[in-house]
């Protein structure tokens, strides 16, 4: 690899995982501002102990696999607007990840995880379910949510549609689990997973 192209990886690299984990902090000033903890839910940082970290981690990481499977059938299926979706993403996107290792994937990914996940859960959901109250506020928290998080993930209508159903089902996990670790891990998990599975793909099509 040319000295140019590595430092042009290694600055997307620092710029891709700061944006990232800056959410993630950015959460915590804000929540700590409006009196609302994005961690207050993470049982492992409340009761410190290997079992309840090791069974977020296994929740976590049992969660990924409706979206993999996901990913699996919409880059098989024919429609045309998810056609326009993949020539996009494997045109823009994918070209960007595709040289950096599994290590850099893996940080990007985990980054994601934290940032993505302790803003729209962690605050934003926990905060307008807590504003709206009762079981329909839980509703409203996790489709207000879920609408954010497919307008900020807009590349396309049919990614920020896709983005919106993944955070639907988050959402759900984090409300049902009442534990933001178990949508953080499966989050970051997937993003990953769904890395290495793209961009191996694009480097197969173009050999």
């Amino acid at each position: 690899m040319a000295p140019t192209q590595k430092n042009s990886d290694d600055s997307f690299v620092t710029t891709a995982f700061s944006f990232e984990a800056a959410l993630g902090v950015g959460a915590l000033l804000i929540g700590w501002a409006v009196s609302i903890d994005p961690l207050g839910t993470v049982p492992v940082l409340r009761e410190a102990t290997v079992y309840h970290y090791m069974r977020s981690l296994f929740w976590g990481s049992v969660a990924t696999v409706p979206l993999l499977a996901g990913l699996l059938v919409i880059d098989r299926l024919p429609f045309r607007w998810l056609l326009r979706t993949r020539r996009l993403v494997s045109s823009r996107i994918l070209p960007l990840f595709s040289p950096l290792s599994l290590f850099e994937m893996a940080a990007i990914s985990l980054a994601a995880g934290f940032g993505e996940e302790l803003l729209f859960r962690g605050l934003l959901q926990s905060g307008i379910a807590e504003f709206a109250g009762g079981k329909s506020g839980a509703v409203v928290a996790i489709i207000a949510t879920s609408l954010l998080f497919g307008l900020c993930h807009w590349i396309t209508p049919g990614y920020a549609a896709l983005a919106m159903v993944a955070s639907l089902y988050l959402g759900i996990l984090f409300a049902r689990t009442g534990n933001l670790l178990v949508p953080l891990i499966a989050h970051g998990l997937y993003d990953f997973l769904a890395l290495v599975y793209l961009t191996r793909s694009l480097i197969s099509e173009q050999e």
